[in-house]
């Protein structure tokens, strides 16, 4: 069954808050700088991965009003965690808002209700709610994971999450998990693991931002084609090949 995509285009037409024109696509974050060969295939493939989707589901009308925001900075980002990611993405998306609402007026009355503590871009769609960002990991999985079912992945951060306090963020990541303190399979770390082939779809289904709650898994554990999957366990196969 193909995907139409119709979120994306419900918030490229929604001109009550946004201005016409506006682009959609995620912005991302490079975190690290080990490696630019795999850093350049990584980009390439994905875009590769986006315009395949649109292909295939019909929607190459889509393409042009893609555009990737680009963070690659090795004094900013390098070795960043994810906390460090939102607090750019945050500031990023703050100095967007005059540029991107329809009104000076929509402006005012977005700043004027900060939507239950999720900010005042929740309703303005994914591209101002969720970003990307790369790690070592990500990058090392061009390579284990090219004979995988599910291919390479990326990291998505949610901003509505909320940021953590200098304090808050010393934490030690429980040895089971990529991230978090607790042993709760349900504790919300604010980011997730999806396949690059999975772009599109996920930028669709966020356009209404509390479905990150619905389709939220616990890192390392992922998404992939309607089951969920452990892309350390996959890690790990993959290494035991090779060896």
């Amino acid at each position: 069954m193909l995907e139409d995509y119709k979120d994306i285009d419900a918030s490229l037409s929604n001109t009550f808050r946004k201005k016409r024109g506006l682009p959609w696509g995620f912005s991302i974050y490079r975190c690290s700088y080990k490696d630019e060969s795999a850093w350049n295939r990584l980009l390439q493939h994905l875009r590769e991965d986006i315009e395949r989707s649109l292909e295939f589901n019909q929607r190459m009308d889509l393409l042009s009003r893609h555009q990737l925001v680009i963070n690659d900075d090795i004094e900013k980002f390098n070795g960043a965690t994810s906390h460090d990611i939102r607090d750019d993405f945050n500031a990023w998306v703050t100095d967007q808002l005059s540029q991107i609402v329809a009104s000076p007026e929509v402006l005012e009355t977005l700043l004027s209700d900060d939507n239950h503590g999720l900010g005042p871009q929740y309703f303005l769609g994914t591209r101002y709610n969720f970003c990307l960002f790369v790690d070592d990991f990500c990058l090392e999985s061009l390579e284990l994971f090219k004979d995988s079912h599910c291919g390479p992945v990326v990291k998505i951060l949610s901003m509505p999450w909320g940021n953590l306090t200098p304090q808050e963020r010393e934490y030690k990541i429980h040895p089971e998990w990529h991230d978090g303190e607790t042993d709760d399979e349900l504790e919300m770390v604010g980011w997730m693991y999806i396949t690059l082939h999975s772009y599109v779809w996920w930028f669709d289904i966020l356009e209404v931002p509390s479905n990150w709650e619905e389709f939220y898994v616990r890192p390392p554990m992922m998404i992939e084609g309607g089951s969920v999957e452990n892309v350390e366990e996959e890690r790990l196969a993959s290494l035991r090949r090779k060896s």
